[in-house]
């Protein structure tokens, strides 16, 4: 503006408050940008297994060639289980904002805690997890319990 109105734009930004103050408005607005960008394009969140379809869909895609029969996921949506005609069974959990699987071998790692199922698999890395299984808790314990005999 000019300096016959009395607002000098030069000398208000010359201020060094005006321009901390812009400065943090102007970070403000690209992180509210950024977050909604993220937001749009469905990144991080909390991811969940839908339904026995996209338990099987997981377990389909890490193992070429398994043809789930059986599948129980977790009532949070955190974890499946997944068996098929061979008896093979995979657990599949949540891994950062992807899913894992790994093939159980044996129940050396299966506790049964009323309707919780806690998992511990050979891969350390893998970890440990309990499934809400609710009354299928029992049926999945006891059919782990065949793996790793002698058929």
């Amino acid at each position: 503006m000019t300096a016959s109105s009395g607002f000098d734009l030069a000398q208000i930004m010359a201020n060094p408050a005006v321009a901390k103050a812009l400065q943090v408005l102007g970070s403000l607005v690209a992180i509210l940008v950024l977050a909604w960008l993220a937001r749009r394009m469905n990144l991080g969140g909390d991811p969940r297994i839908a339904g026995p379809e996209e338990a099987c869909a997981l377990a389909e895609d890490a193992i070429c060639g398994f043809d789930p029969e059986a599948v129980v996921v977790d009532r949070a949506g955190i974890g499946a289980l997944v068996r098929d005609a061979d008896n093979r069974v995979l657990l599949i959990r949540h891994h950062g904002s992807h899913f894992a699987a790994r093939e159980l071998t044996s129940h050396a790692g299966v506790r049964l805690d009323g309707r919780f199922l806690t998992i511990t698999t050979d891969d350390r890395r893998f970890g440990t997890i309990t499934l809400d299984l609710g009354e299928q808790a029992q049926v999945w314990a006891a059919s782990l319990r065949r793996l790793g005999t002698p058929a």
